[in-house]
């Protein structure tokens, strides 16, 4: 702690020549000079002062008949004193951080977060036109105020909050959660019938009465719940009828991939760097970007002063073009792209079923890979028809 103490304030280390060194002690004390570290280097006397003491220990010395010569200075305060006389430097230094503290009052970046149905452009918009945007101070910002108004202007929020990051706002959305849509009942009589043929492995009635039962082979058309019937008291029904039936069923299964196939592959990239400073965007390439038919992608590589964003970067814009090139598949490569073909469609279009085997095959032929079989699952086979 001592000696950083002694570093912050400055020391120099001195040498004592020519005179009485005797004396030269005694009238240091007598001063009550801080004076340390007295000692001999042969015959000439060494010792450490404070730098803000140096003059008076010069004085000192002259009295004496001797004179001090400087070994070693040491402290912070011995590199300012060389720019004692360049004031341009010094106030150009303050004013910097004048500035810098008053622009990072500012919001220089907005942020949107945790939306999917509200777009960003919707809430930028309407952001702006209730002064959240780039280049606003931030006290001017009513933060209650436009987080109140955005729950109230969009349906799909539930909750939204911005943070002040230090220049940036970021505006976190929660959205609503929908609930599913109710089907809508249409109206007159109608009968539940099979959808295609198969054996029934349960039925759910939610209106009308059961025309089939479990275990049951049924055939495309054939009626499954009645919206026509006489109850157990002999009064007659006609109504909406409603349920679900699910049955085992058996269905073709046809895929067929092409050997030719072609792949993406990038023709020309070009890119367009502007450079972002304080809400002013100068672009560093001449003339106009050339975007048409391209892929654009921006990245953005701003300053950061402790960790914080300072709204000076550059902000990069890569157009790329591609082309497409034909590729002759190898049979193992045909027979792997079909089998991930196959893998695809059958979670696609048997997401809602339970699928309890698969008889597939595969022929290659010069041309592509034929997949066809049969596919075996449970699932839902009720379909409403009118009476």
């Amino acid at each position: 702690m001592v000696r950083f103490f002694r570093w912050l304030i400055g020391f120099v280390q001195f040498r004592f020549e020519g005179g009485f060194a005797d004396g030269f002690i005694n009238d240091c004390y007598m001063q009550q000079l801080a004076v340390r570290d007295l000692h001999y280097d042969g015959d000439v006397l060494c010792a450490e002062c404070p730098a803000s003491q140096y003059l008076r220990f010069c004085r000192t010395a002259k009295r004496h008949g001797g004179r001090l010569q400087i070994v070693k200075k040491r402290g912070i305060v011995f590199p300012f004193l060389k720019l004692r006389n360049r004031f341009g430097l010094a106030v150009g230094a303050l004013l910097f951080v004048v500035i810098l503290s008053f622009l990072s009052g500012f919001i220089w970046e907005v942020q949107v977060v945790g939306n999917s149905r509200i777009t960003d452009a919707e809430l930028r918009d309407f952001l702006m036109q209730n002064g959240v945007y780039e280049g606003v101070y931030w006290g001017t910002v009513d933060k209650d105020k436009v987080e109140n108004l955005i729950m109230a202007s969009f349906d799909d929020c539930a909750w939204v909050h911005i943070n002040e990051l230090g220049t940036t706002a970021r505006v976190e959305i929660n959205e609503t959660r929908k609930p599913p849509a109710r089907k809508r009942k249409k109206k007159g009589v109608y009968n539940v019938v099979a959808a295609q043929d198969g054996f029934i492995a349960k039925i759910t009635v939610a209106n009308g009465k059961s025309a089939a039962r479990v275990g049951d082979f049924v055939s495309k058309g054939d009626v499954l719940i009645n919206g026509v019937y006489t109850d157990i008291y002999g009064k007659k029904h006609r109504v909406h009828a409603d349920g679900e039936v699910t049955a085992q069923v058996t269905e073709p299964f046809e895929i067929v991939v092409n050997r030719t196939q072609s792949s993406l592959a990038v023709a020309s990239e070009k890119e367009y760097k502007t450079l972002a400073f304080f809400g002013l965007y100068i672009p560093l390439y001449l003339g106009s970007a050339d975007l048409k038919n391209a892929d654009c992608k921006t990245s953005s590589d701003y300053l950061k002063v402790n960790e914080k964003p300072v709204p000076v970067g550059v902000i990069t814009l890569t157009a790329r073009r591609y082309r497409n090139i034909p590729q002759s598949l190898t049979d193992r490569e045909l027979a792997r792209l079909a089998e991930s073909e196959t893998a695809k469609k059958l979670k696609s279009d048997y997401a809602d079923c339970t699928v309890i085997s698969k008889r597939l095959t595969t022929e290659i032929t010069a041309d592509s890979a034929i997949v066809k079989g049969q596919i075996t699952c449970v699932k839902n086979i009720a379909k409403e028809k009118k009476e």
